[in-house]
This record gives C-alpha cells, structure tokens and sequence, in this order.
C-alpha cells in the first residue's frame, strides 16, 4: 500500500508541473515553487491528512486541466 501512495503522489506531482508548463515563465517559476513547498510541508503528515490533501490536488488539476 505505501508503495501505490508514492506512486500516486509522484504522479500527481508530475502532473501539476506539466500543468504548469503553459504558463507565463513568472507565474510557472511561482506555480512551481509553491507546489514544491507544498508537497515537502506535507510529506510526513498522517494518513488522514494525507488523503485530503491528494484529493485537494487532483481536483485543482482537474480544474486546471480543463481549462487549458
């Protein structure tokens, strides 16, 4: 199971930088950073947690990858 977590969150990761690749190189260089922090603030966090987080992430790229 942690094994499918990992995956899961590299690929997510993954996903929101390539994302972030349309836009303008300020607002990429902020995107990216921001998501960077985000996913080392929460990297040791509870399961819990963990699970909320991922799902808050996978519905903005959703959000975001329909609008690209």
């Amino acid at each position: 199971m942690p094994g499918r977590h990992v995956s899961r969150v590299r690929a997510l990761y993954r996903l929101i930088l390539q994302l972030h690749r349309v836009l303008p190189p300020d607002l990429k260089a902020l995107g990216d950073q921001y998501v960077k922090d985000e996913f080392r603030r929460h990297k040791a966090v509870g399961s819990e947690e963990a699970q909320r987080f991922l799902q808050e992430w996978e519905s903005m790229s959703t959000i975001v990858d329909a609008c690209v």
